[in-house]
């Protein structure tokens, strides 16, 4: 224990001064001399937990894979499966869902949201995967989550991804808060190497640190070559998090769902709106009774908006606007 302490000491120190790139590389050196190998090895480990769905799990640290390594490096892991994984031969349609900065995935919402879209889809057409990359998520800082999130979170699911073989017609990426940096960078590289896929991106109270750029999220080809193939949606609440996560981005269909929220709106509240329209209900014990509300203007959103509730479904997804003033969807009794 003390060593592991020391260890964060030291890499502390290093981020502190992480311009120096010798002393860096000294650390490093003597991290693999003190059998710390593992720290910086870091892979992604692949479980299946149930047919149809997977566990993927980055194992990287900020301190370690961001700070020391620097991003290029940290990005090509190697993947581990943990136990056999048996995906069909006929799967062509993937979903994938993340968490955002400080979700450390204690209450497994992203595994249980993969698994209730598995309840809903043909696992001889869908693979279902949870995303967890808590090692770069929970740091003191929300942008430097969201740096991880971009620069090793991404590519890391990209690789992960293609390491199952697939030949996937469809993507389906869902992210919260910060990890909506995650999606989007791991469907720009997915996008090189599948040209002929479909991609959707759904943000869940996407977290922009000022700085940024919002526009970068959305588009997924170069240039916006994929005309009708790729489909952007952002749900948002205005909640305590203010102006970073209330965008109205040009790349998506935005959606306000502020007034649905029962209590005082926050910022999880998206994630749990999205899986309750999955499952036609809400789980936490304040929430239980209320009613599930997704209709605005005629449209029903949430999940009836992805491929995974039908070919028309995403068919109307598709002749949605992107850049649209938040369309907002009201409560029964407005």
């Amino acid at each position: 224990m003390n060593r592991y302490f020391f260890l964060l000491w030291m890499v502390a120190f290093s981020a502190g001064c992480r311009a120096e790139f010798d002393a860096r590389r000294e650390l490093i050196g003597w991290m693999e001399k003190a059998g710390l190998q593992r720290w910086l090895e870091a892979p992604v480990e692949i479980t299946q937990t149930q047919p149809g769905v997977l566990s993927m799990r980055d194992q990287g640290l900020f301190a370690i894979q961001h700070a020391l390594l620097a991003p290029e490096p940290a990005a090509d892991p190697n993947i581990v499966l943990c136990g056999p994984i048996a995906i069909p031969q006929t799967v062509c349609r993937v979903a994938v869902v993340t968490h955002g900065w400080l979700d450390k995935g204690q209450d497994r919402w992203p595994l249980e949201m993969a698994c209730a879209i598995a309840g809903r889809t043909d696992p001889n057409q869908w693979v279902c995967v949870s995303w967890d990359w808590r090692g770069g998520s929970a740091v003191v800082s929300s942008v430097q989550a969201a740096e991880y999130a971009r620069d090793i979170a991404g590519p890391r699911l990209a690789k992960a991804l293609i390491r199952l073989n697939l030949r996937p017609r469809h993507i389906h990426l869902i992210g919260h808060s910060a990890g909506v940096w995650t999606i989007q960078t791991a469907a720009s590289r997915l996008a090189q190497q599948y040209p002929d896929a479909d991609f959707h991106l759904t943000f869940l109270d996407a977290y922009v640190p000022s700085k940024w750029i919002p526009d970068e999220l959305g588009p997924v080809f170069p240039g916006g070559a994929a005309g009708r193939r790729c489909w952007a949606e952002q749900y948002y609440t205005r909640d305590f998090t203010g102006s970073v996560t209330e965008h109205d981005l040009a790349g998506a269909h935005n959606v306000d769902i502020t007034a649905l929220d029962p209590w005082i709106a926050e910022h999880e509240f998206p994630y749990r709106w999205y899986m309750a329209t999955i499952t036609g209900r809400y789980t936490r014990w304040d929430e239980r009774k209320e009613e599930v509300v997704t209709e605005a203007e005629g449209v029903r959103y949430g999940f009836d908006r992805s491929r995974m509730a039908g070919e028309a479904n995403w068919t109307r997804s598709l002749d949605l606007p992107l850049a649209n003033q938040a369309v907002k969807i009201p409560t029964p009794s407005d």
